[in-house]
């Protein structure tokens, strides 16, 4: 069971009218066997067991052969702490023969009320679940709470938008509660018992709005942003970046707390994919002030914390963002459909590639512009010859005026170019099947560099080395003859178009 976590920076069940017990069981089985004999065989080893009003069934088979089952035992509303032992201990020696057997069972849960746990093999476990499961039962900070090593609410309420299908203690706060508060309380009754000290505590809101979870099982995290991997988040700066995410701001977005960042999302569907310019405009500040203030909860400067999304935006956050929101404002609102920045990055997106050069002339022309690392300016889907541009503060003037080539060019397609001081890289996206024509207009725009400069070639962003290397003001000297034929195709057209 469970989920995980680390680094301090100083700075997560609805009750229902009637109670029931759950038993959920799902399976895997190979051979002859189908899903409707392994629920009959479930069915037949709970006759006889006092306080069950029903067993709900589902199952499917795959032409492999291969079943999967699920039960629910329902009994009474009141059924006793001694009664509901009495059925944990009917399935668990079930669950000891067949659970984690190649053609048995995968999992046993029991539910009482908004309170379910998962019947393991080990009695102990077990024992542990269950005086879990009394604590809970009556306890008003909780509305719903799940101890379980399969993933939370598969067929229910939260399903497949769970950020982590993760193991251990998921709670769901009561109306007099919050999930700040239920899941310290979840936290404080999982470190009392011994046996349940490695699993995860996770807490929804009833709403799915706000999530929160840690990771102290080491199961996978699936925060999708790379930036945030080196980020390890112990319980008392998730607490207090989840509690800094104001209602207000937050809005109908969502956030998500997570032991290597905060994922704050104040995007909202469309039906087209596309957001009006009211819609960016109304959330956009309210996505500036969530990332002021929780990039001011972090101690270790330049180290991202999360993101937040929001329509047609985002932001990193790893340090102060006003430069480059600044350096965003600059270009002409008209012309951006998308900008992602960090505190020392920008990109930008313009509505066609007549936007492109503008956008690059007017950010290289901010003082602000000093501060950034990379620049990254493209006309995202608006591009249909796939064509990016990225470089250094310093270079940005080499680069407007070779983007301006390549992009009077029309036979160039699938070109990235970055820039750094003195020297160009451009990548071709796809140069098996780029003409002589295209690569010989993308020689002739970089050649418009300043004398000295120096332009490499090679033939995507996987490649593993520069096929080509030549410099602006001079003739053609790279040797294609070591290269392999393709790679030596590719040199002898560059080389051919620079001339002597």
């Amino acid at each position: 069971m469970g989920m995980g976590m680390g680094m301090g920076m100083g700075i997560r069940s609805r009750r229902g009218v009637v109670a029931t017990v759950v038993v959920a069981v799902l399976a895997l089985a190979a051979g002859c066997a189908s899903s409707s004999d392994l629920l009959q065989r479930f069915e037949s080893h709970m006759d006889g067991v006092g306080g069950v009003v029903e067993i709900e069934t589902a199952g499917t088979d795959s032409p492999l052969g291969v079943a999967e089952a699920q039960a629910t035992v329902v009994v009474e509303d009141d059924l006793s702490d001694d009664d509901l032992e009495a059925v944990a201990a009917r399935i668990r020696p079930f669950v000891a023969r067949n659970v984690g057997d190649s053609s048995g069972w995968r999992f046993v849960d029991v539910r009482r009320g908004a309170v379910s746990f998962e019947v393991l093999a080990d009695e102990g476990d077990t024992a542990a679940q269950l005086d879990l499961a009394r604590r809970v039962a009556d306890d008003p900070v909780f509305a719903e709470v799940s101890l379980a090593t399969h993933a939370f609410g598969e067929d229910g309420a939260t399903g497949d938008d769970s950020p982590r299908r993760g193991f251990g203690i998921t709670v769901v706060p009561s109306e007099s509660s919050d999930v700040l508060s239920a899941w310290q309380r979840a936290r404080s009754l999982r470190d009392a018992a011994a046996q349940l000290t490695d699993v995860d505590v996770t807490a929804w809101s009833p709403d799915t709005r706000r999530f929160v979870t840690e990771n102290v099982s080491g199961f996978p995290s699936v925060l999708d942003d790379p930036a945030t991997s080196d980020v390890v988040l112990d319980a008392a700066d998730q607490a207090r970046l989840l509690d800094a995410v104001g209602a207000a701001d937050l809005g109908g977005g969502r956030v998500e707390v997570l032991p290597e960042g905060i994922r704050v999302d104040l995007d909202t569907p469309s039906v087209t994919g596309h957001h009006s310019r009211d819609e960016v405009a109304e959330a956009s500040p309210r996505a500036a002030r969530i990332a002021g203030v929780l990039v001011g909860m972090s101690e270790v400067p330049g180290t991202s914390i999360g993101f937040i999304s929001s329509p047609d935006e985002r932001r990193e956050l790893d340090g102060d963002l006003s430069a480059a929101e600044s350096l965003v404002d600059v270009v002409a609102p008209d012309t951006v459909t998308y900008s992602a920045i960090s505190a020392r990055s920008v990109e930008v997106w313009t509505s066609g590639l007549e936007g492109v050069v503008p956008a690059m002339q007017a950010i290289g022309g901010s003082a602000a512009v000093s501060g950034m690392d990379e620049i990254r300016v493209s006309s995202g889907a608006a591009d249909r010859r796939g064509l990016s541009f990225s470089g250094r503060p310093e270079a940005l003037a080499v680069l407007a005026s070779v983007t301006g080539a390549i992009v009077a060019a029309p036979r160039i397609e699938g070109v990235a170019v970055t820039a750094t001081e003195g020297r160009l890289s451009i990548e071709l996206d796809d140069a098996d099947a780029a003409t002589d024509a295209a690569v010989a207009d993308v020689v002739g725009a970089v050649r418009t560099a300043p004398a000295g400069t120096v332009v490499t070639f090679r033939r995507d962003v996987r490649g593993a080395a520069d096929l080509v290397t030549e410099t602006v003001g001079q003739g053609a000297t790279s040797d294609c003859s070591t290269l392999a034929a393709d790679d030596a195709a590719l040199c002898a057209i560059v080389r051919s178009a620079w001339g002597a």
